[in-house]
């Protein structure tokens, strides 16, 4: 059994849908079952209601992103849809249109609505799984596999619009005597902690991954040597201030080298492994560069 409602408000409409089992004739449909990757979904729900409906932009926003799916949301007449699936909320569509909506566009955007909400359930469910599996646990930041993922697209992103990127390779100094005189369950702490200062320190696009141990890779977007510097001294400025880390003599050195697209991963992080052993060398708390 299927129950497909709306509640109209001032500012747009709920959509909620219950079922245990839920089939809709039409291709979109079938499109939309198609693939569990979120920002294919939008992109083909998107390509059926901008082509049916001359809609200028349309944007998901759901708790844990935010995605124009096409064009950009101005000062145009607007249509919310706020959906549901079993009680599940999944996020919001945003419209707009040059125009404005009738009661025929409204009507076939519910028809839409309905094609796109079970999909869209599955697709977010599968997603919220893999971000968990290309995490790290402790401490909530990437892991290697997602770090080998975005290096992947940094390199592709270089290639098609030489932006620039850095790799920055941090490692804890201090540590170990942290691990021996304290115990691990006070070393996971300041590795967590470690974790918040440099989230701090980073852009919204930057990345930070943990790459083993108390080794942690950054990936700077749009960075050249200064800036990567910047980012460094903010960390440092980070760890200086943190009780915890202040109260068992934590610092941190670094070695970064910029990204090329002909080199492989185990190349770049052996070249910024390289520049990190120079730091270590030469007297720790410092960033060094590769060759």
């Amino acid at each position: 059994m299927v129950i497909v409602e709306q509640q109209q408000d001032q500012n747009g409409v709920q959509v909620l849908a219950c079922s245990e089992r839920f089939q809709r004739d039409g291709k979109l449909s079938e499109r939309l079952q198609t693939t569990l990757d979120i920002e294919q979904l939008l992109a083909l729900y998107g390509k059926e209601v901008r082509d049916s409906l001359a809609i200028d932009s349309l944007t998901f926003a759901a708790d844990e992103l935010v995605f124009a799916v096409f064009g950009y949301v101005e000062q145009k007449p607007q249509h919310n849809a706020a959906i549901y699936a079993d009680g599940e909320y999944l996020g919001q569509l945003v419209y707009s249109k040059h125009s404005g909506f009738s009661a025929a566009d409204k009507k076939q955007l519910n028809t839409f609505h309905q094609q796109l909400i079970f999909p869209l359930r599955n697709a977010m469910r599968f997603a919220r799984v893999r971000r968990q599996a290309m995490h790290d646990h402790m401490t909530g930041v990437g892991n290697r596999l997602l770090m080998s993922e975005q290096l992947t697209r940094a390199a592709e992103t270089k290639r098609r619009n030489n932006l620039s990127y850095m790799l920055m390779l941090l490692d804890l100094d201090g540590f170990k005597t942290v691990n021996d005189t304290a115990g691990h369950a006070k070393g996971d702490r300041i590795l967590q902690r470690f974790a918040e200062v440099i989230k701090r320190a980073l852009r919204a696009y930057d990345g930070v991954y943990r790459y083993g141990g108390d080794e942690f890779v950054l990936l700077l977007q749009d960075a050249d040597k200064h800036s990567a510097q910047h980012v460094y001294d903010r960390i440092q400025n980070g760890v200086a201030g943190d009780a915890l880390l202040t109260e068992y003599n934590i610092g941190c050195s670094a070695g970064a080298v910029e990204l090329n697209p002909t080199q492989d991963e185990n190349t770049l992080l052996a070249r910024a492994d390289n520049a990190l052993y120079e730091a270590k060398q030469s007297g720790k708390g410092r960033l060094c560069f590769a060759i």
